[in-house]
């Protein structure tokens, strides 16, 4: 396991989405603008595809850029939460090219070698173990198919992080891998031609009681085994409030979210 990421609860990101997924789609701009990166500069319309999957498609927000993108081919959109996949049922483009599946991204149900290529937005964070995640889509793609993703890396959430540490001990950010351990997983994997660009996109919010709200929107709890499992008590949660709003500037309160862009090649 990468060590500087905490063993993660799937149970609880199953809950937690499944949770989201009614109103995900309030929260998700930050998601979409990422996603949009992804397919302008990673994904586009010009990659040879006869079979591709989207991991962790969430509302099918990518899904839907991909069959517009890629109209003819065959695209399996799967998701650790059914609740999500009912969302995405809803609100993609009909294709009698899509076929949707419950599945974990550590366990995935395709035959060896049957893709062109992996994609996913935002998903990888969910995963601890990413040399286990990323065997799973080296098993499943072909010779020189292209595996290509978002995920947050650890600059996410710093001032957030920050702020915690003046209330307790306690893990309450999930942890991101760095950017060294994501190239090192995909080495051990299989992958060559590993191409990584960060990029932070910092929101303002005017508390942090509504960052903390789109977070649980989006279904961003903490899914750390580590975590505080009891309730943090007010005083050091006020600590935090407190430590937060000292970076208040211009009556807005920074929030870093790393965006971390990967394209890698399967040998």
């Amino acid at each position: 396991m990468t060590e500087s990421v905490a063993d993660i609860d799937k149970q609880l990101v199953r809950r937690s989405f499944e949770q989201a997924a009614g109103h995900y789609n309030q929260f998700t701009s930050l998601q979409r603008d990422i996603g949009n990166r992804l397919m302008a500069n990673y994904i586009g319309a010009e990659l040879v595809v006869d079979n591709m999957v989207d991991i962790g498609c969430g509302t099918g927000y990518l899904t839907n850029k991909l069959i517009q993108a890629y109209p003819s081919s065959n695209l399996y959109a799967v998701d650790i939460s059914f609740a999500m996949l009912q969302q995405t049922k809803q609100q993609v483009a009909t294709s009698q090219y899509l076929n949707l599946g419950c599945a974990d991204a550590d366990k995935l149900p395709f035959a060896a070698s049957s893709m062109d290529v992996v994609c996913s937005n935002l998903a990888f964070q969910w995963c601890s173990n990413l040399e286990k995640t990323f065997a799973q889509a080296a098993a499943i793609l072909k010779e020189n198919g292209q595996f290509i993703f978002a995920t947050f890396g650890p600059q996410t959430l710093k001032e957030l992080k920050y702020a915690w540490g003046f209330a307790d001990n306690s893990v309450h950010i999930n942890q991101f891998s760095s950017v060294e351990e994501i190239s090192a997983a995909l080495s051990v994997s299989g992958f060559a031609n590993i191409s990584i660009y960060t990029e932070d996109l910092v929101l303002s919010y005017k508390t942090p009681h509504a960052l903390m709200r789109d977070l649980k929107g989006m279904g961003a709890h903490n899914i750390n085994t580590s975590r505080n499992r009891g309730l943090t008590g007010v005083k050091s949660f006020q600590r935090m409030i407190n430590a937060y709003q000292s970076l208040l500037e211009n009556d807005c309160l920074p929030a870093t979210f790393q965006a971390v862009y990967v394209k890698a090649q399967m040998r």
